[in-house]
């Protein structure tokens, strides 16, 4: 009886931790879930194109991308010389792309190719992004104009747009030809206004289009190229765009790092094995009560000494304030130099070893457990760092990623899904970072004493 009681019990405890396991992995996955969604829907967003962004109620996956094809004959037409053919074809391609992307921008039409064709060769060859065009109608060439033929083609503009956009030209022939098995489902659509509003000295011959998803992709490249749109007086954010951006927090983010790792564990050693236990009590009490003082009782008067001091819309004033060790890194370091045996100091104090070889050759090899914490902590926070930048910065070139981020979303002309594109750009060296790094992490938490 007791064997069949104590069988039924076991049978029921199994029954009952097996419950509980999936009632925990089913809450950790729905808060899981619920953690990634506002990612999800921002990567999600960055992905569709201008008119899906504002669409009520808002979906979650964007829809398909749409490539459009046009191609125009220009067999029959006379032409003085190659020159004038050529910027005939200009002219006509700047009608077909801007005037589609303005007049069908509910389509979904992520990409435009303009074929210019005489007497069977192809002559002439353009291709567009979605996000071009609208960068050329919202910062560029088009700025504040109204998308009508007679615009479009005023003066150069055309010209230069083409330039912008990129084409081939040769009055002998290119490689490219439209491609096969297009389907004509803007046919109808588009024709009528091309041929009406917008219209062009070559024959329009025919208007294919082919779903490519992977164009939605295509439009983060030029979230990265917006800020040379926005910001054209900065020759940097000309050249590299938003990578300006990210080249001054990575060298903010290096030299926090490496200012925290190396000046917290100096002023740790000092405490831990240059003072007594007292003064070092004290001097540990220093440091953490810095960290008691809010940032926004400070910030006045450390903004009117930085000025004074000449650092200020510079990288000095970037920098300089990481030159403060941080209490609490102080304190992680300090717990494990106390943890170390003093048998290794006294060894090695006895065969003539001063402090310097004390910190060098036995704190610091012991403490990459430490360090690796403290360099991940120093990443992490610093990259979301935002006032402070923006405080002390005016130049764009001197902008790190969030103070960049800041004024781009302040743009009149900047759309919610280039927003959102950045913001991802922004938030991703985090999350990949936290991924590869998740296993030294614990490891050093773990290491540190840290309990959490």
């Amino acid at each position: 009886m007791k064997r069949k009681k104590n069988r039924k019990n076991r049978i029921r405890c199994g029954k009952s931790e097996r419950f509980l396991k999936i009632a925990a992995v089913t809450v950790s996955l729905l808060f899981a879930a619920l953690m990634l969604y506002p990612l999800v829907f921002a990567v999600s967003s960055a992905m569709k194109d201008n008119s899906q962004i504002y669409k009520v109620p808002p979906k979650l996956l964007p829809g398909k991308a749409n490539s459009v094809s046009f191609v125009l004959d220009y067999t029959g037409q006379e032409f003085q010389d190659a020159e004038e053919m050529k910027d005939q074809m200009l002219k006509d391609n700047v009608l077909v792309m801007f005037g589609t992307n303005f007049k069908f921008a509910d389509q979904s039409i992520m990409e435009i190719h303009v074929y210019g064709t005489r007497e069977g060769r192809t002559l002439f060859h353009s291709r567009a992004h979605q996000m071009k065009l609208q960068m050329e109608c919202d910062y560029g060439i088009y700025k504040r104009t109204a998308i009508k033929k007679e615009i479009l083609l005023h003066d150069d503009r055309y010209v230069r747009a083409c330039e912008s956009i990129g084409y081939e030209f040769d009055e002998n022939g290119i490689d490219k030809v439209p491609e096969e098995g297009l389907a004509d489902e803007f046919q109808d659509q588009i024709a009528p206004v091309i041929q009406e509003k917008y219209t062009t000295a070559g024959t329009l011959v025919s208007i294919g289009n082919r779903t490519k998803n992977l164009l939605s992709l295509e439009s983060f490249k030029y979230y990265l190229d917006m800020p040379a749109y926005i910001y054209p007086q900065s020759e940097r954010v000309v050249k590299y765009g938003f990578l300006t951006f990210v080249m001054n927090s990575v060298i903010v983010i290096g030299f926090a790092m490496i200012a925290q790792v190396i000046l917290c564990s100096v002023c740790a050693f000092v405490i831990s094995r240059q003072l007594s236990q007292r003064a070092g009590k004290f001097v540990l009490m220093f440091f953490l009560g810095g960290m008691m003082i809010p940032f926004a009782s400070i910030m006045l008067p450390q903004l009117i000494m930085y000025r004074e001091m000449g650092a200020y819309n510079n990288y000095a004033a970037l920098l300089l304030p990481f030159l403060y060790p941080y209490g609490f890194y102080v304190y992680l370091y300090k717990g494990f130099f106390d943890q170390i045996p003093g048998s290794y100091f006294e060894a090695a104090a006895l065969d003539g070893a001063g402090s310097w070889y004390l910190y060098s050759r036995i704190c610091m090899p012991l403490s990459k457990p430490i360090i690796s914490l403290i360099a991940l902590q120093t990443f992490i926070g610093n990259w979301n760092d935002f006032f402070w930048a923006w405080l002390v910065t005016e130049d764009q070139n001197l902008w790190t990623l969030n103070v960049a981020l800041y004024n781009i979303s302040n743009n009149a002309g900047t759309k919610q899904n280039a927003l959102m594109g950045l913001a991802v750009v922004t938030i991703t060296p985090v999350i990949l970072l936290s991924i590869l790094f998740s296993r030294q992490l614990k490891q050093s938490i773990a290491a540190s004493g840290v309990k959490g």
